[in-house]
């Protein structure tokens, strides 16, 4: 065995340990691609590449024609991510993810140490893949951001994580978005919430969300709207989720959370609720 043979070897195995590492699919046809050149090569090489040729005949081309569209799909699916990186959308303004790393490592960006890029990133692909349109929803009104800041319409959702994750560098919110993100990934228990009594004007409106989200129903939420003389059928309330949260932006934005936190510690509401 010679050098060259050792060097094919050690390219299929370093392909085999990039895709048992994260098992990707593009590591997979790279794996795939590089594993069947090598067959290929060591058989070409024992038995004579015109004798096979002439016997495999149309095939030979076939898997040529294979092995190139593989190291074509390998090479592209790496790169495309370079290659778009800051290109913004046809058609719309907002940023990307390079443009997330520009902003947090900026002159403009916030003293968050030198771990204030990777912080973004993760929280941009931890958004990203894990969580959901509505999710974003509640991530914008858990910080107390606008929503016309973040969300545009039929813009795709890269953008959306994009805008709130820069707009939470700008307003120095990162810490309070990755607090939010935890949340909805892990939610908070009802035993872990403020009791009823301790809820106030002043509690976060996070806080009020996550109380309503444990201890009421889509039902008992429609219902709490009404008592309130709040027409819910003008908001989102399609779910739980949807509604809680239109609720609390409606008497907050008219100073009536007082009546909200006074009909939840109405002893009859209250017995309701346990």
């Amino acid at each position: 065995m010679d050098l060259f043979f050792f060097v094919k070897l050690l390219i299929v195995i370093f392909f085999l340990v990039m895709f048992l590492r994260g098992s990707k699919v593009v590591w997979g046809i790279g794996l795939l691609t590089v594993s069947t050149a090598f067959v290929l090569d060591t058989i070409w090489s024992t038995f004579g590449r015109e004798e096979i040729l002439a016997d495999v005949g149309f095939f030979f081309y076939v898997l040529t024609g294979g092995l190139f569209a593989g190291a074509a799909i390998w090479l592209w699916s790496l790169l495309r991510k370079h290659i778009y990186a800051g290109v913004p959308a046809e058609g719309n303004s907002a940023a990307t993810p390079r443009q997330i790393e520009l902003t947090i490592a900026g002159d403009s960006a916030p003293a968050q140490g030198d771990g204030a890029y990777g912080a973004g990133q993760e929280l941009f692909e931890q958004i990203r893949f894990s969580l959901g349109p509505e999710d974003v929803r509640d991530l914008i009104f858990d910080l107390q951001l606008n929503e016309n800041d973040v969300l545009a319409p039929q813009q795709e959702m890269t953008h959306t994580v994009t805008r709130l994750v820069n707009l939470a560098q700008q307003q120095e919110k990162m810490g309070a978005l990755a607090l939010a993100v935890e949340r909805i990934l892990t939610p908070v228990s009802p035993e872990s919430l403020p009791r009823r009594e301790k809820l106030s004007t002043d509690s976060p409106p996070t806080v009020l969300r996550h109380y309503l989200l444990a201890h009421y129903s889509l039902e008992a939420l429609t219902a709490l709207a009404s008592s309130l003389d709040v027409d819910y059928e003008h908001m989102d309330h399609s779910n739980k989720s949807e509604l809680a949260r239109s609720l609390l932006l409606y008497l907050q934005r008219r100073n009536q959370l007082g009546r909200l936190i006074q009909r939840l510690q109405e002893p009859a509401l209250a017995h309701e609720q346990e």
